[in-house]
């Protein structure tokens, strides 16, 4: 039973400009590593190469499960803001490390860079890429750059893997849908704070089908 008094960690997240505080117990956040593994893994990056890791305080519900899933991987994790004001420790992370991949990277920190004189293809090439909605076209636009997608999907990271055919969720953990046009997140095991038809106000659709890559964990498709 999950003791809904004594939150390990209280996490956050967004339904367009208002924030929902989220109270989740570790397991939880443990547990939410599998999916994202088989993603990573499915790239046959080899274990001891770095990964950057490029998001908030705030989204450790959604990012945490990623680190980890690096770990059990055996890869070594760093990590930075995602914001403009830290574009430059992501271009000195990735340069020291030579980083196999980073995840996370948003418009801000593009931003940042080309305010510091950098270019970002130049960084970010020879590397995968999980860019957000509002970085993506800019990365994959990008020469050598192996560009997917990722996104917060209210508390869950949604991750593409090598087909980039839809980003991933834990099918265990989540039934999606988009009934309307909107996906739509029901919890499906215990958790501290349970969802019901939590309206994400993310326009997509849902592809239960079989990915390519082997997963059998539904994919999230945006519109646009």
């Amino acid at each position: 039973m999950i003791d809904a008094a004594h939150p390990d960690v209280v996490g956050r997240y967004l339904i367009g400009d208002q924030a929902f505080f989220y109270p989740v117990k570790r397991p939880e956040v443990d547990r939410a590593a599998v999916s994202p593994a088989r993603n990573i893994a499915s790239f046959a990056i080899a274990p001891g190469r770095y990964v950057l890791t490029t998001s908030l305080t705030q989204e450790f519900v959604q990012f945490a499960p990623f680190e980890q899933a690096c770990q059990q991987l055996g890869l070594l994790g760093t990590n930075a803001d995602a914001s403009p004001f830290d574009a430059k420790r992501v271009e000195s992370l990735i340069r020291q490390f030579d980083v196999a991949a980073i995840c996370g990277i948003d418009a801000g920190v593009l931003d940042g860079l080309a305010d510091l004189g950098h270019d970002a293809a130049t960084i970010l090439a020879g590397r995968v890429v999980w860019a957000r909605p509002d970085a993506f076209d800019r990365v994959a636009a990008m020469p050598r750059v192996d560009a997917r997608r990722c996104a917060a999907i209210g508390p869950v990271l949604g991750l593409e893997c090598v087909v980039g055919e839809g980003m991933h969720i834990d099918g265990r953990e989540w039934i999606a849908s988009a009934p309307d046009g909107t996906i739509i997140l029901d919890s499906r095991l215990p958790r501290l704070t349970p969802l019901v038809a939590l309206d994400t106000g993310i326009a997509g659709d849902v592809v239960t089908a079989p990915c390519r890559c082997g997963s059998p964990d539904p994919r999230l498709v945006l519109a646009g």
